[in-house]
């Protein structure tokens, strides 16, 4: 029987990578296999030293970073069942009520969102990861290659999606049962952008508590995946500097060299992360 998830046992708001990868790497491969936006056919691959990580689409593209607000939901639930030491409630496969997931999310209750959360799973049942990446010797059977998430929907008499079944895959139900792996969110995580939400997370497993994360804005447009040319991206970063967009960082950047600098604001310690 599925777990069900409570809203009421919600104490932090967690992310976990998509991969649980080699630890012995010293040079991971960093990347999005979300876009920014629905719709999106081409398949991603990113390499590095030998490692690669790819993501083919579904027949409707490829999940949404707006998506992955469902693999948050279940991550969190996760990580608080472990910090709380509710062991009973630690599950591949989880149960949640469409109702709970919207309000999680902050997205309203309309027809539109209901809709919205359908393509969701759809898009990440049938977008497809193959790595060679090594899971943790703590996964005993694991292939190269597997779907973001299984699921089964329960529909009400007009045919909403009433109720959702989920089974996450190996390689993320590791990763919230594993204390390292996870990383604690702002709350304000889902009043951002999709870009911004990129660029928070990114920050988040990039920028040490002491040490800055220094790159180049090539080099930041490639990791977001982002698709529009690189001076309206550049646009977009310089808008983050007035704006103060992102939570729990500090923003500069160097026009002249072309890069930019995150800073940790001083806060609480949290979590590690090593990929998005």
């Amino acid at each position: 029987m599925p777990v069900l998830i409570s809203p009421a046992s919600f104490t932090y708001l967690y992310f976990a990578d998509l991969l649980s990868a080699d630890n012995t790497s010293s040079n991971p491969v960093h990347c999005s296999p979300f876009a920014l936006s629905a719709g999106d056919l081409e398949a991603r691959r990113f390499d590095l030293d030998g490692q690669f990580f790819e993501i083919t689409p579904s027949a409707t593209g490829l999940p949404t970073v707006r998506d992955k607000d469902v693999l948050i939901y279940c991550v969190s639930w996760l990580a608080n069942a472990l910090f709380d030491e509710r062991h009973k409630d630690l599950s591949r496969n989880l149960r949640f009520t469409a109702r709970d997931f919207l309000d999680f999310s902050k997205r309203g209750n309309g027809g539109a969102q209901y809709d919205g959360l359908a393509q969701a799973l759809d898009r990440l049942a049938g977008s497809k990861v193959t790595t060679n990446i090594r899971p943790p010797n703590e996964i005993k059977k694991c292939g190269d290659s597997f779907n973001l998430i299984r699921y089964e929907a329960e529909r009400d008499r007009d045919g909403r999606i009433d109720a959702v079944s989920i089974e996450l895959p190996e390689r993320l139900y590791h990763c919230p049962t594993d204390w390292t792996q996870v990383c604690a969110m702002h709350p304000d995580y889902f009043s951002l952008t999709p870009l911004h939400r990129l660029i928070y997370m990114l920050a988040k497993i990039q920028c040490g508590e002491w040490q800055p994360w220094v790159v180049s804005l090539n080099e930041l447009h490639r990791l977001t995946g982002c698709s529009s040319p690189l001076r309206k991206f550049k646009n977009s970063v310089q808008g983050l500097l007035t704006d103060n967009a992102i939570p729990e960082y500090r923003i500069e950047m160097d026009v002249q060299e072309v890069t930019v600098t995150f800073y940790r604001l001083p806060g609480p310690r949290q979590g590690l992360c090593r990929f998005l």
